[in-house]
């Protein structure tokens, strides 16, 4: 999943650019990385084994495969129980990365820091810059066609479960939902301004096909067929099937869209 992703990335995406560098500026011959890792709305629940396993196994890969690449990371906004986590991540890291690392969650400092690193009109806007606000970024370099943006939420599903999305005028919105639960949930779609509304589609099932083993890709589906218009608040219900007393993972995609 995400560690051949970072791996894709990496030896296609990330490599096409600094081949591109490189043709614009035959003496280019090495890069370095200031990276900036928010920690923002970062919940306990997120930091599972497995989460941390592909923390460990994409250090591992980092340091052995593309070494020296990072000059700078900063890692902002990190809730206070990330400190005991933090010192777990740190020994799988190797010394000389790990010194290259500051945690920082005061906005003013970690502001501060960056614009040591980072001219002011490059550093983006919601990061105390002057560049392009990073939502904008997004959407102009992966965003294409009727897609206007994409927000993502892993819901954590025992018994049941909600959450939602707005969208403003002009917009439309799709629900896709994904998971590995073999039990499987019902979803709903409704307005979450009003308590009588009709729902837009309603006990909709999602059951995973596999086995449930985490190497597996997930089984997915696209909740409501039509494109909810916007203006709306959307608020998804999810229901379990199984046993309310196990925890599901649930991915909900909310894919805006332009008409």
């Amino acid at each position: 999943g995400i560690v051949k992703f970072h791996w894709y990335i990496m030896m296609h995406d990330f490599a096409c650019r600094l081949r591109s560098h490189k043709e614009k500026d035959p003496h280019f011959k090495k890069f370095e990385c200031v990276c900036v890792l928010d920690l923002a709305h970062l919940t306990m629940s997120q930091l599972s084994q497995r989460a941390l396993a592909i923390v460990k196994e994409q250090s591992a890969i980092d340091s052995l495969c593309f070494p020296e690449t990072m000059n700078k990371m900063y890692i902002i906004n990190g809730p206070r129980f990330f400190g005991a986590t933090w010192s777990l991540i740190k020994g799988w890291l190797d010394p000389r990365t790990a010194n290259k690392i500051e945690v920082i969650s005061n906005r003013k400092t970690w502001e501060k820091a960056l614009l040591e690193y980072v001219d002011e009109d490059q550093l983006p806007s919601d990061y105390g810059g002057k560049g392009p606000d990073t939502q904008q970024t997004i959407e102009k370099e992966y965003y294409s066609g009727k897609l206007k943006r994409m927000h993502t939420e892993v819901i954590y599903l025992r018994g049941s479960n909600s959450t939602k999305y707005d969208i403003g005028a002009g917009e439309e919105l799709q629900v896709s939902v994904y998971t590995r639960s073999v039990s499987g949930a019902k979803f709903t779609l409704v307005e979450a301004s009003s308590k009588h509304a009709a729902p837009w589609v309603s006990d909709v099932v999602l059951t995973h096909t596999g086995t449930g083993d985490t190497e597996e890709p997930p089984s997915h589906k696209t909740l409501n067929d039509t494109p909810i218009k916007g203006p709306a608040s959307v608020k998804v219900k999810i229901d379990a099937i199984g046993s309310r007393w196990s925890t599901q993972n649930m991915l909900v995609v909310f894919s805006v869209l332009n008409p």
